[in-house]
């Protein structure tokens, strides 16, 4: 069991974190609640933990995991994610244009913006009151380095999904976020880099106390900032989203480099193990949400559930986690791109399985992600109730991004390149034969290593063929033409319906949706 200090779910109670509103012009707190609320040391930290709550966890316990394994992961080649009972994920995998109203796409947006308004507001009680209440400075700057993250990490996520979204730095009533339009992407990316230039400083490097495992440092600040320069230096595929195909790749890699040198992270020679060992043991970590199971008021996910299948569950004597009833078939063509004898592949992929008795009884060779289900960490509180921590950025990651800067003119040499695949492959179990590898073979390589970790979709749209590969694994993959042909218009998701009403004519719909 593990218990992290921003998790305590009767602290966020008292700021409202588990509710929801449905539009972005959402009702804030009252000022007598605010005044009478931010009074102590204490309520500021309660204030934080609000915000990572939402920005990581969500409103409830479908959080940032949960929505990049259905944006990011079912989006992509890696699955062929067709539904027979209109689940959630309808439409997601075979790009139809009426998916505003889709409840994961709701999620992105709502969620974010949930998550920033709670920023702003803290922002601005520590401007306001903060040298009164914090008897050390360092205190303050800290917090207002981790708020500042935090809205950063918001807005990246959202302008990779839908492009230009409204741009709110401070707290508003719902009359005034009721005039705020769309901005221009330029202008949030200069939030998101200031946020993240001004917070590094204040933030903490990795440390031995365990209360601080699940808040951001600085190295986790500096990778996010090295994955929004090269998302700016991406491909624009003639859309209006995240891309700008600037030439950053060199500031990039120097916020990667820096968390190399910095010698507090370790390549882990097991595989397995990167996603059993948690916490301060687990030198990958670079950037991580924690869960908890089994502890009173703890906060546990159900991510795997996502991509997961009920009877594979039932072959861990694992009891009904429903949001696995109808498995996501694995792509045939991602499938054989492993060696027979690809750790990756034995550690991250079911291919076998049997069900003693009960309503699964039978055996099983439909494949299925296991990479994150681990039954030792599976709580008494049921399908949301999971101890499985989930790892948005681990070193590994920061070494191969760091060869995709390289092979852009970044910095580095092709033998660092070659070395960091070579690396990769020595500890997957496969013939360590990488000799001046290029830009595709490393984002295959990258297909292999990340699969079920949510980084696929990115990773097609940084390649700048994302089109081109979308579009033959469909001609491989979908027999029955249930796929539409893929344009750019589907490398962003649609403005949420419900936004689209709440003020009739304050936005415009990306292209290409209904």
């Amino acid at each position: 069991m593990k218990k992290y200090i921003y998790l305590l779910a009767a602290n966020l109670l008292l700021l409202g974190t588990v509710s929801c509103t449905e539009e972005l012009t959402q009702i804030p707190l009252s000022q007598g609640t605010e005044e009478n609320f931010y009074a102590t040391p204490g309520d500021f930290v309660q204030a934080r933990n609000a915000v990572y709550s939402v920005a990581f966890h969500g409103t409830g316990t479908y959080g940032y995991a949960n929505r990049v394994l259905n944006l990011s992961e079912t989006r992509s080649d890696n699955l062929l994610a067709f539904t027979t009972a209109s689940r959630d994920w309808e439409g997601i995998n075979s790009f139809y244009t009426s998916i505003s109203a889709n409840t994961y796409v709701k999620e992105a947006y709502v969620s974010n913006f949930n998550a920033i308004y709670k920023a702003n507001q803290l922002l601005e009680k520590i401007a306001e009151k903060g040298d009164v209440i914090f008897t050390n400075p360092a205190d303050k700057a800290s917090m207002v380095a981790e708020a500042r993250f935090l809205r950063a990490f918001c807005y990246f996520d959202l302008i990779r999904w839908f492009g230009r979204v409204p741009l709110i730095t401070r707290t508003m009533t719902a009359q005034e976020a009721a005039t705020i339009g769309r901005s221009p992407v330029t202008d949030i990316y200069n939030v998101i880099i200031s946020d993240l230039e001004s917070a590094i400083p204040d933030l903490g490097a990795p440390v031995t106390d365990a209360t601080y495992v699940g808040r951001v440092t600085k190295y986790g600040a500096k990778a996010l900032l090295g994955l929004v320069y090269m998302t700016r230096s991406s491909p624009t595929y003639g859309i209006d989203g995240a891309m700008l195909g600037l030439n950053e790749w060199d500031k990039a890699y120097q916020q990667l480099n820096d968390i190399k040198t910095s010698g507090l992270y370790v390549f882990g020679t097991d595989y397995a193990n990167i996603f059993k060992i948690e916490g301060i043991a687990n030198k990958e970590n670079v950037l991580t949400i924690p869960y908890t199971q089994s502890l009173t008021g703890s906060v546990g996910g159900n991510f795997m559930v996502e991509v997961g299948y009920e009877p594979y569950f039932a072959s861990l004597g694992i009891n009904t986690q429903q949001g696995s009833l109808e498995g996501r078939p694995i792509s045939t063509g991602f499938l054989n791109m492993f060696a027979a004898n690809d750790n990756r592949k034995t550690v991250g992929i079911a291919t076998n399985y049997t069900v003693a008795s009960g309503t699964y009884k039978g055996s099983y060779t439909f494949p299925v992600y296991k990479k994150y289900i681990d039954a030792s960490r599976y709580g008494t509180g049921g399908r949301e109730d999971w101890g499985v921590d989930f790892m948005v950025i681990r070193y590994t990651d920061v070494l191969m991004l760091m060869a995709e800067c390289t092979l852009h003119g970044g910095g580095g040499t092709q033998a660092d390149v070659d070395g960091i695949v070579n690396q990769v492959r020595t500890r997957a179990g496969v013939p360590a034969n990488a000799l001046n590898i290029t830009l595709d073979q490393l984002f295959d390589e990258r297909r292999k290593e990340f699969f079920s970790e949510g980084t696929r979709w990115f990773d097609l749209i940084r390649s700048g063929n994302a089109l081109t590969i979308m579009n033959a694994w469909k001609a491989a993959e979908d027999t029955g033409n249930k796929i539409r042909t893929i344009d750019k218009n589907g490398l962003l998701y649609p403005i949420p319906l419900s936004e689209m009403l709440a003020v009739p004519g304050l936005y415009d719909q990306n292209p290409g949706y209904d």
